[in-house]
């Protein structure tokens, strides 16, 4: 993937996949913004996305689709995480994939798991975290991986992925 060849990057993955980690760095290589979804979200929404998971389900799902839709009257280029939700509204993957290069940070459910449990705070995280990444991996891998533009092995070392990234396949 050249990604001077479309000036938006958005990186897809489940959470843990490294879209905060990667995009900042791959932003920094590119010279550009990189846009976190989490953190945008919240400035958007006015709260927190564990308060919004909080709230209800729908309720963080649809700060999500705005921020998807958000993402599009920013000024290019950018480099943008994007919730892995997304995955679930397929019109809204659709939208991101003509509007930029869709990159799918892929990660096993093991990875994922050992990711999550030693980082902050996640929505959704609450009882069996090994079923719930299980789930969502099963709910969200296939439409990811068929959907994306480029899918790149996010457990490898960052370097090799930011390679991968910029210097394409």
């Amino acid at each position: 993937m050249q990604t001077a060849d479309r000036p938006r990057t958005y990186l897809i993955g489940l959470m843990g996949s490294g879209k905060s980690t990667i995009g900042r760095r791959l932003a920094d290589e590119l010279a550009c913004r990189y846009v976190d979804n989490d953190e945008t979200i919240a400035e958007l929404s006015g709260h927190s996305t564990v308060a919004l998971a909080a709230a209800g389900g729908t309720h963080l799902h649809d700060w999500e689709a705005r921020y998807s839709h958000y993402l599009r009257t920013l000024p290019a280029p950018l480099v943008a995480g994007v919730p892995a939700s997304t995955a679930e509204r397929a019109e809204e993957l659709s939208m991101l994939r003509h509007s930029g290069v869709l990159l799918y940070l892929r990660c096993d459910s093991e990875t994922l798991v050992r990711r999550v449990t030693s980082d902050a705070p996640r929505p959704w995280l609450n009882g069996d975290v090994r079923a719930t990444i299980a789930d969502m991996f099963a709910r969200r891998d296939h439409v990811l991986r068929t959907r994306a533009d480029q899918v790149i092995d996010a457990t490898q070392p960052i370097e090799r992925i930011l390679a991968e990234i910029v210097g394409g396949p």
